[in-house]
Formats: structure tokens, C-alpha cells, sequence
């Protein structure tokens, strides 16, 4: 095949992958961006939905509120005046105020009237009989309701949902005491459904959750999607003030319709209702037309510009390509990013030309932040792992393991941390811990230790491993005596009063590695449980340390026996208190 042949063919495909890769990344990011405009405009929606459903409550809640504060009613809780019933709590009422239950109760929950109303039938209707159990049962209409407290919003009933509120009954000027509740309701059947609709211009229906999947309907049989949609919002269990967040959830049903979903709670803060917002998928739909035109576009100036190099190739592309084919070679042979190729004439090989220069430098720029990033990831690996189990792990990643005779392992747990943790809120407690920890950290790194980890407020280090060293447990006492201190520091700078427990322990472990993906380097043995065991076992601002670490380092330190105690799964044990060091700190040397 004749070079003028390949160029041809490398063209053609160069032309098809372009446009191939292009529109698949342009998809990607148009689609997607307009995807996230569609998912946020739904959610929109959603909301103004809701909105709009609350502010009927809250219509009712201001009626109520309005009947609630008035001398008349006040007074007719009392004298049961037969005026004021029979101009007030008539069915006209109902009807002008669309309401479909009201009643009057006394402080102690006595029903002085209670009245229900159909008035899409215009007739009289029963109390639910299960209203006043759902209520008195909570005791939401006598202990929750002093002179300035109310209930409003939704309740769920076998007659259907309902819409209500409840108010204390005052004078109009407000003042009490209270002589009773007043609570209004009001059904939220299809037809409020689509009055709401309308109103809002939204494609919107409610379904209950306390009903079968196959039973719960508005008129016509329950769509697919929501019995998809309720297993993924809920449960959701409220505090019961109705005030918890609930979540939103948008799914696309196909190409030309998206649906939102959020879950309504009642005046206890249980979900009861599913709210489902069905709209056009509009904007998705005009994000894939400008990605039509778009890969149209593309494609049509790929083209144009196959046809312009090939009509030059006779003339001024052979020689010209030899010379940048040779540089390339060049260039790849000396994997030099920083040369760059001849740029020559003003036409497509001399932009390829810059092109390439063009790329070669932003792969030059690439590879250095490739050895910058790969930097950060080896002292990243160096904050979790020692640095010669690291190396080990690059080059073998078999499980790692080895014994180590001589180590001494300390362990430290703040003091009464729970009582802290009611005392401070979650920010300052993790501030705390961090501010703590930190300067432990800043500690085993001057003294050569291994942090091993941290669990809550337990912190754990060892000296001897990976690399043995003969010190290994006066540098672990250095770091205790030194955590002591820093905690003392820490309460002369005006920081939360608290004290730490100390143990230690010398013996024989195993260390290693952990895990495959998230690498955790470990230790295991009678040695480590027993260090565990100084510490619970021990008492605040002391530390504990067995007979194997006081043998060591009885001639250095000052230690206090404090006798036999008894230790879980070892029996009996004498431990001492690690008191302080015997002469100067300098004259104590430590290996690195």
C-alpha cells in the first residue's frame, strides 16, 4: 500500500474516531447538563407543589385560629349559648367554609359540639369515630396545646385524608386561660386534588400508604412507577413534630415524561401520603436536538476539512509528513516530552504540526502532574502504612506479616468521653479529638514511634516495628509521659477539663497488613490485648504498666508499684504507675 493510499485511510479514520469520541463526550456533558436542569426544575416543582398544598393548610389553620380567638366562642364553651349555635354552627357554615368536620371540646377534652359535613352532597355527615382516638391517644389536643401552641396538617383517616387544625380557645384578644380546642377539618378528596392541579398548572395526585398497593387509587388504577417509587422513599420515620426534611425523588418514566416524588407526613410527623408531580420532559427533549445539530456540525466541518487535506496532498504533504513523521520518531525514540516537532508553512500540516507541539506539551504538563500526583499518593501510602511495609506492598501484594520479640504498645482513651460528648455539639467534639490526636501524632513522629490507629477517643502506638530498635520501651514512656503533659497543657489554654488512661505493655506481636483495597497495618497478640487491658484496667491521668515494661525500665523511670489486680482472661497481675523519669530527659537517648 502506497503512502498516498495509508495517508488516505489514516484520514478516513482519524475523521470517524474524532466525530465518534466527540459526540460521545459531547453527549455525555450536554446530556447530562441538561439532565441535571430537567432533575432540578422537577424538583421545583415538587416543592411548589407541596408549597401550594401547605398553604391550604395553613388557610384552615388561620380560619381555625380566627373561630378559636373569638369572646363568642369562647364564651359558648362555658354557657353552651343556643344563640351562638344556632347563628354560628349551622350547615350554611360548612358550606361557606368548605369544611367537612368542627368540634368543640373542654380543657379536660369533653366534646361540647361536634358536627360533620359533606358539602360536595350538602348533607350531614358523621364524626369519624376513629378521629378522637388518634388524637386523645398522642393527648396532642390537651398537652400539647397551651395558650400559644397549634396543630396543623394532615391526618389520615379510613374515611380519607384529611386536612386539620387545631387551636386553643382564647379570648380575641388572645389572652386564656384556655377553656377548650377547637378543630377543624377538612377533606383532601380528588377534587381538592384537582382544584390543586389546576392552580398550580401541575399534572399532580396524592396516594396513601397505609393502604395495599393494589387498592390505593385516584380514580384510575395506580401508575407502575409509583409502586416502584414507595419502597424508595420510605420508611421514613419522623420525630414527630413534623418538621423532619423529606426527601425528593425524581425518575424519568420515558422519553417525554419525568415524575417527581416526596412523601406528605401527618401532625405526628408519620409519612402518610405519596405526592407524585408528573411534567414533560421538555428541556431533556431540547437538549437532544442541539446535540443533533451539534454532531451534524461536527461532522460536516470533519468533512470539509478530509477533503481540503487530500486535495493538498500531491503537493505539500508528503515531503512535509516525512519530516514530521521523522520528528515524532524522534521524539518517541528519546521519550523526551519537551522536544517538539518543525512547524513549517501556514496550511493543515503545519496546524498538525502545532497541534502536536500543542499536545506534546500538555502531555508534558500531564506527566508532571502524574509524578506529582503519584508524590501524593507515597506520602499518602506513608500516613497509613510504615515506610517499609509500603515498599513491600508495591512490589508483593501477598498478605504481609511478621513476629517481633521485643515491641512495647501503648494504649490511651480519654476519660468520661460520653459525659463530653453530651456536653459538646458534634463539630466541637470532632475539633476536640482532632486538636487532641494531632498533637499525639506530632509526638510518636519526634519520638520515632508507630501509630498504629485510632478508635473513637482510643488512640493506639507502638515502639519496635517495623524496624526494631532497643529503646523501644522508654520511647513508648517518653510519649506517655508526654501525652500526660499535653493534656495538662491543653487545660491551662482553657479547653474542655478532661483526663486520658494510660496502658502499657512489652512482649512479642505480629504485625501486618490488612485488607486489599483499604490497606490497615495491624497488630495481633497476647501482648497487644494485654496493653489494651492496662488501659481500661487503669485510672485517670495514671499509667499502667505491666512487669515485662517495668523489668526495662525500672532503672530510668520512676515507677509506683500499685500491686496485684485482677485482669480479664490473664487472672492475677502485678502492674505499676509510670510516675516520671529519674534525672534529666536529656540523658535519655533514643534510637532513630
Amino acid at each position: 500500500m502506497s503512502l498516498r493510499q495509508k495517508t488516505l485511510l489514516l484520514v478516513g479514520v482519524l475523521l470517524v474516531s474524532s466525530i465518534v469520541a466527540l459526540s460521545a463526550s459531547l453527549a455525555t456533558i450536554l446530556l447530562g447538563s441538561f439532565a441535571r436542569l430537567e432533575r432540578q426544575h422537577a424538583e421545583r416543582n415538587v416543592e411548589r407543589a407541596r408549597a401550594a398544598l401547605e398553604a391550604e393548610i395553613e388557610a384552615l389553620d388561620r380560619m381555625a385560629q380566627d373561630w378559636a380567638t373569638w369572646d363568642d366562642t369562647y364564651g359558648y364553651i362555658e354557657t353552651r349559648d343556643e344563640d351562638y349555635r344556632r347563628n354560628n354552627l349551622i350547615e350554611n357554615t360548612f358550606v361557606n367554609l368548605q369544611l367537612n368536620l368542627l368540634l368543640l371540646l373542654k380543657a379536660d377534652g369533653d366534646v361540647v359540639f361536634e358536627q360533620g359535613y359533606d358539602y360536595w352532597r350538602e348533607r350531614s355527615a358523621p364524626v369519624p369515630e376513629n378521629l378522637l382516638r388518634k388524637l386523645f391517644p398522642q393527648r396532642i389536643l390537651v398537652d400539647r396545646l397551651d395558650p400559644k401552641t397549634r396543630v396543623n396538617g394532615l391526618l389520615l383517616l379510613d374515611e380519607g385524608i384529611l386536612t386539620i387544625s387545631t387551636q386553643p380557645i382564647l379570648t380575641s384578644e388572645g389572652t386564656g386561660p384556655r377553656r377548650g380546642t377547637l378543630v377543624m377539618g377538612r377533606y383532601w378528596d380528588t377534587q381538592r386534588t384537582s382544584q390543586l392541579a389546576r392552580r398550580t398548572q401541575l399534572d399532580l395526585s396524592l396516594y396513601r400508604l397505609d393502604t395495599p398497593v393494589e387498592t390505593i387509587r385516584e380514580g384510575n388504577d395506580i401508575p407502575e412507577d409509583v409502586l416502584r417509587v414507595r419502597s424508595k422513599l420510605g420508611p421514613v420515620k419522623g420525630s414527630g413534630n413534623g418538621d423532619d426534611p423529606t426527601p425528593v425523588f425524581i425518575e424519568a418514566l420515558n422519553e417525554d415524561s419525568i415524575v417527581g416524588y416526596t412523601l406528605l407526613k401527618d401532625i405526628f410527623g408519620t409519612p402518610i401520603v405519596l405526592l407524585r408531580v408528573e411534567l414533560p420532559r421538555d428541556i431533556y427533549q431540547q437538549g437532544q436536538i442541539a446535540l443533533r445539530y451539534l454532531v451534524v456540525s461536527l461532522l460536516l466541518v470533519g468533512l470539509l476539512l478530509s477533503v481540503a487535506v487530500l486535495l493538498l496532498l500531491e503537493t505539500t504533504v508528503l515531503r512535509r509528513l516525512s519530516h514530521l513523521s521523522s520528528d515524532v520518531q524522534q521524539i518517541g525514540n528519546r521519550s523526551d516530552l519537551s522536544l517538539r516537532v518543525h512547524e513549517s508553512g501556514n496550511d493543515e500540516l503545519s496546524r498538525l504540526g502545532h497541534t502536536v507541539n500543542g499536545m506534546l506539551e500538555r502531555l508534558e504538563i500531564g506527566a508532571k502532574a502524574l509524578a506529582e500526583e503519584q508524590e501524593r499518593a507515597e506520602n499518602l501510602l506513608l500516613n497509613i502504612l510504615p515506610e517499609t511495609i509500603a515498599d513491600r506492598l508495591k512490589h508483593d501484594r501477598s498478605a504481609i506479616a511478621e513476629n517481633f520479640d521485643e515491641v512495647t504498645i501503648l494504649f490511651a482513651d480519654i476519660v468520661g468521653f460520653t459525659q463530653l460528648s453530651a456536653q459538646l455539639t458534634p463539630i466541637k467534639l470532632v475539633e476536640l479529638l482532632n486538636r487532641m490526636f494531632s498533637t499525639f501524632d506530632r509526638l510518636a513522629e519526634q519520638l520515632n514511634l508507630e501509630k498504629i490507629k485510632t478508635i473513637g477517643d482510643a488512640y493506639m502506638v507502638a515502639s519496635g516495628l517495623p524496624l526494631p530498635r532497643p529503646d523501644h520501651a522508654e520511647a513508648i514512656a517518653e510519649m506517655a509521659l508526654e501525652m500526660q503533659a499535653a493534656v495538662r497543657r491543653f487545660h491551662d489554654e482553657g479547653g474542655h477539663p478532661f483526663q486520658i488512661r494510660v496502658g502499657m505493655n512489652s512482649g512479642v506481636v505480629v504485625a501486618g497488613v490488612i485488607g486489599q483495597k483499604k490497606f490497615i497495618y495491624d497488630l495481633w497478640g497476647d501482648a497487644v490485648n494485654i496493653a489494651s487491658r492496662m488501659e481500661s484496667s487503669g485510672k485517670p491521668g495514671q499509667i499502667q504498666v505491666t512487669q515485662a515494661t517495668y523489668e526495662i525500665l525500672k532503672d530510668k523511670y520512676i515507677l509506683e508499684a500499685r500491686g496485684a489486680i485482677q485482669v480479664k482472661g490473664k487472672g492475677e497481675m502485678q502492674t505499676y504507675w509510670l510516675k516520671g523519669r529519674k534525672g534529666d530527659r536529656s540523658e535519655i537517648h533514643f534510637s532513630n
